[in-house]
């Protein structure tokens, strides 16, 4: 998914597109795997941008809320986050 079409996907869902939320759309909704939010972040480091914790959290809990995520809860320290929100299989719940 390049960057036009992420902020596409955000102003669909309700969502401004800011160069921010850009960055962590591109890593984290280009490709359907779980992603921690640390995982995000060093995948937009490895794009050259630069991005704080709490900005990419803030992000992820966003695209959660207006349904372009959801989490999944690996045990109560851990959390990924998943770009593929319809019902399917987890290993863990």
């Amino acid at each position: 998914m390049n960057r036009e079409e992420v902020a596409q996907l955000l102003e669909r869902h309700g969502v401004t597109p800011t160069q921010q939320r850009l960055d962590v759309g591109e890593v984290i909704l280009s490709t359907p795997q779980h992603s921690s939010a640390e995982q995000v972040i060093a995948g937009i480091k490895a794009r050259g941008y630069r991005v704080s914790k709490a900005t990419v959290y803030n992000t992820l809990n966003l695209f959660c809320e207006r349904g372009l995520l959801r989490t999944v809860n690996v045990d109560p320290s851990r959390q990924f986050y998943d770009p593929t929100t319809r019902p399917h299989h987890h290993f863990y719940n």
